[in-house]
């Protein structure tokens, strides 16, 4: 028995076994898979965090040494054919579940229209590519049992099966916040994630009815791991700079798209403009849409005759960022007003010289669920582990949800709220400080 070492700065090695789980390596050298070397796995974070340079596939990898982890622990459990047979499945999806990332991972995602998740799925059905093949050659069924647990509904799999992959606390947010912390030198995703690990428990009779739970000594392990996700959100994931960048790429890509659908002859790199012409673009198609697709597009850009094409190209690639404005603030029982105050923002910007203010007025909406990135599920009849942590209490008939039992965790649990702000260039900065300052409802 061999054993294949990949040197990772979070386990010092991954290993998979070259006998038993050599369809794994396989996997790993197929073209959709190496893509993933060329993916950011923080986006355009690198502009924010010079060290954020890591990529998709080392994270993926350590998704997997997570999984063995996580499968050793099921082993110990018990024995049953079901939880034999999840081998094979697991560790597939853990390491395929970000085959559909495209360029600079979650940022593009608007970009392109569609979430990353339905490509990976599209990527392990499709039997045109390698590792669709490679898993088919296993078991005919078996991308069939990897879609289903990449993908968001997975009727035909048993829960506790998805919900190792992806849930309230599953295999890749451990590896994502911890790895994430290391390459930016943020210092919030630290964790005891060993013992989270090797304490889970299942709960539940039947097979069909399993749910992953914890017990009653690994809670204060879960209450770091809930506010190192917290932390990484407000800290690095929606980092203000970041998210200014983002909102600038937004834009460049629906403007460039705008324009080249109104036929203004601009210019396109092959690659995207065969993608923008299908009306429904194939796995290779999409798969081609790399960032270095994306970068030499955005380099080219900066020669076009569009005045606001080249300027937002060049803005992008100088790091000539945008600065955020807070919209004035309203009464709690008056619900903000934000389409006049977009007025009177692109009425500022046409007077200041910007002859398409939406391009330069990027509202940006960051969802309650990710200013609180972990709100469960209140209804205790309602509850697993997609929806929920829960541990095991003596006394309690049932699990209960981490939060009912630490008080510290409430704060960071409640109804999330949106959040809303604008970036507009640095020049027009202080004119809308004073505009906000003075507002009073209208433009």
């Amino acid at each position: 028995m061999g054993f294949r070492l990949f040197r990772d700065p979070l386990y010092n090695y991954v290993s998979i076994d070259s006998s038993r789980d050599a369809f794994l390596l396989r996997l790993l050298d197929t073209p959709e898979m190496q893509r993933l070397r060329r993916v950011h796995q923080l986006g355009i974070s690198y502009l924010t965090y010079p060290g954020a340079d890591h990529n998709r596939l080392a994270h993926s990898l350590g998704v997997v040494h997570l999984t063995q982890m996580a499968l050793k622990r099921i082993s110990d459990l018990g024995d049953d054919p079901q939880l034999r047979r999840s081998r094979e499945p697991l560790l597939a999806a853990a390491l395929l579940h970000d085959v559909g990332h495209g360029p600079f991972s979650h940022v593009f995602e608007p970009c392109l229209g569609i979430d990353h998740e339905e490509w990976s799925v599209k990527a392990v059905q499709d039997d045109s590519t390698q590792v669709h093949q490679i898993l088919a050659s296993v078991e005919a069924t078996l991308p069939e049992q990897v879609a289903a647990l990449i993908g968001k509904n997975s009727p035909l799999i048993p829960g506790w099966q998805k919900y190792l992959i992806s849930s309230q606390l599953d295999v890749d947010r451990m590896d994502y916040l911890r790895r994430d912390s290391l390459f930016t030198g943020a210092s919030y995703g630290h964790f005891d994630w060993h013992r989270i690990l090797n304490t889970f428990e299942f709960y539940g009779d039947g097979a069909s009815t399993r749910d992953i739970v914890w017990p009653e000594k690994a809670k204060l392990s879960i209450e770091e791991y809930v506010f190192s996700r917290f932390y990484m959100y407000q800290n690095v994931y929606l980092h203000k700079t970041t998210r200014g960048f983002e909102k600038i790429l937004e834009a460049l890509w629906r403007h460039g798209k705008a324009l080249y659908a109104a036929d203004n002859n601009v210019a396109l790199v092959p690659a995207v403009k065969n993608f923008w012409a299908a009306t429904a673009p194939s796995v290779a198609q999409y798969l081609k849409i790399e960032e270095f697709t994306v970068m030499q597009q955005i380099q080219q850009w900066t020669d076009d005759k569009n005045v606001e094409l080249n300027d937002l190209a060049r803005r992008f690639l100088s790091r000539d960022r945008f600065v955020p404005v807070n919209p004035p603030v309203t009464p709690e029982s008056v619900l903000p007003d934000y389409k006049s105050w977009e007025d009177a923002l692109h009425e500022l910007l046409r007077k200041s010289g910007y002859r398409i203010p939406i391009l330069y007025c990027l509202k940006d909406t960051v969802k309650g669920k990710y200013n609180q990135p972990y709100f469960p599920e209140k209804q205790r009849d309602q509850q697993s582990a997609k929806n929920a942590i829960r541990i095991i209490i003596d006394g309690e008939p049932q699990p209960v949800e981490i939060s009912t039992a630490l008080d510290r965790l409430k704060p960071v649990t409640m109804e999330p709220m949106d959040r809303v702000r604008y970036y507009i260039p640095k020049d027009v900065q202080q004119d809308a400080k004073k505009l906000a300052a003075q507002w009073k409802g209208n433009p």
